[in-house]
């Protein structure tokens, strides 16, 4: 089994992870990824990396709350441990439950014509320099900004029939988990 275990400075995951804990800031759920001796850290349209140590061999994705914890009271360990294991993230001394999704380059090469779907299965397979830097890199962050106008407005459109933005968050995962779990099979 692969391991999961990076080390963070403590200064390096303060000044990235500040913006995070900003009343203003409209978070969404949290992407934790590595690529490239970087550990990158994406919420609502803000992507902010640091230097890391490790190994790590997939994605993580968690609620923005704790993240919004995070920021304002970062581990006091230096260097910070961030590993993952059984479906729960352990920075710092805090553990967090999160989704889980492993590397897989396949689904990138295979993509011809890529729909909304796939796009937001890109979103979790690229890595992150590609996305951040390339053309299709920017077609998916349209695709995930597109994603959630829509997650966004059919809350708005269904919150009469007391269906939350959690459960159509819900739906939109398990369609992308669907689909890079056919992909990868």
């Amino acid at each position: 089994m692969a391991s999961n275990h990076l080390l963070v400075a403590r200064s390096g995951f303060v000044a990235a992870v500040s913006v995070y804990g900003k009343k203003r800031a409209k978070l969404g759920p949290v992407l934790l990824s590595f690529d490239g001796g970087f550990l990158m850290v994406e919420s609502g349209g803000i992507a902010k990396a640091m230097h890391a140590e490790g190994q790590w061999h997939g994605r993580a994705t968690f609620s923005p709350e704790i993240l919004r914890a995070l920021a304002m009271i970062p581990p006091a360990q230096d260097p910070i441990p961030i590993s993952y294991a059984d479906g729960h993230l352990l920075i710092g001394n805090m553990t967090v439950v999160c989704q889980w999704e492993s590397l897989s380059m396949a689904t990138v090469k295979d993509l011809v014509n890529p729909g909304l779907v796939d796009l937001l299965a890109l979103a979790r397979t690229m890595p992150r320099p590609e996305i951040l830097g390339t053309p299709l890199g920017k077609t998916v962050r349209s695709a995930v900004e597109k994603a959630e106008r829509r997650i966004k407005n059919a809350a708005a459109q269904l919150v009469d029939l007391e269906i939350a933005e959690s459960d159509i968050r819900a739906l939109v995962e398990a369609r992308i988990a669907k689909r890079l779990f056919s992909d990868l099979s």
